[in-house]
């Protein structure tokens, strides 16, 4: 076993338990505290990626006016987030005219900030919306743990059994074996928790759930390796040890929070 991967196990077997019993028995303040220090430090670590050679004004409005999205889905309201989108606009057209040396670059610019935004911004923030519902620190542990799994089993389906290559040309290492497991684990652990904690949540449904998880953690964790790929690193940063950077712990979640958070307003609204 590599220095890397045994580095990479006892961040997890040290950071996990705490995280999880903070968020279990905690208040719900603690869980909102932790989504936006997520969304500061996801959306810091993909303008880096993606404009390095902008200045911190442009970085930091960035980080502001993600911060910003992630609480007015969160907390806010339609009426509040319309008028938003069109202040978000206005700003980073701003922005970009007074900032901008090169105007060759400020078009780019400005679609760079509008998708970060909301592609950690408005997605992440479904973490928040799923600790709003009825039972809502089950499911967000449950989203965890479905996550997890599909990392976790991913790897170990990936180093065991790993023969054939799933997407070289965005990430090397990933093989079908792993994507297997990357499907299965989310699927077996979903299945379990729903058994011990969420019985009303029917056999079926949750695998599907689960299933559905471990795609959607996959498709997750290639959107953002074609972004490092893009900006040609390794790692979104280095926050973690043996894990990179807090992005690179983000992208699992940020496709399979939103659909579990949609599909569970569809599953209470008919179990009503």
């Amino acid at each position: 076993m590599g220095g890397l991967t045994k580095k990479k196990i006892w961040t997890g077997v040290l950071v996990a338990p705490p995280l999880v019993a903070l968020i279990g028995l905690g208040p719900p303040l603690i869980l909102s505290l932790m989504v936006l220090l997520a969304t500061l430090l996801g959306l810091r670590e993909f303008y880096c990626l993606t404009l390095p050679r902008s200045n911190s004004v442009v970085h930091m409005t960035g980080i502001g006016l993600g911060l910003f999205l992630s609480a007015v889905i969160s907390y806010g309201s339609a009426q509040i987030a319309y008028p938003f989108f069109v202040f978000l606009l206005l700003l980073l057209f701003l922005v970009f005219m007074g900032t901008s040396e090169n105007l060759l670059l400020s078009t780019p610019g400005v679609g760079i900030m509008f998708l970060g935004t909301f592609y950690i911004g408005f997605l992440l923030s479904h973490v928040s919306l799923l600790g709003q519902l009825a039972d809502g620190t089950l499911w967000v542990l449950f989203l965890i743990a479905t996550v997890w799994a599909g990392d976790v089993f991913a790897f170990l389906c990936g180093s065991l059994f790993g023969r054939h290559k799933l997407y070289p040309k965005i990430s090397p290492n990933k093989t079908y074996e792993g994507l297997v497991g990357a499907i299965f684990g989310p699927s077996l652990v979903a299945f379990i928790f729903a058994f011990l904690f969420l019985p009303r949540l029917g056999k079926g449904v949750s695998i599907l759930l689960g299933v559905s998880m471990g795609i959607l953690g996959q498709f997750g964790d290639f959107t953002e390796s074609m972004l490092k790929r893009s900006a040609q690193v390794k790692d979104s940063g280095s926050f973690i040890p043996g894990h990179g950077g807090m992005l690179d712990r983000l992208d699992s979640f940020l496709f399979s929070a939103p659909f579990l958070y949609y599909s569970l307003l569809h599953l209470l609204k008919e179990a009503r």
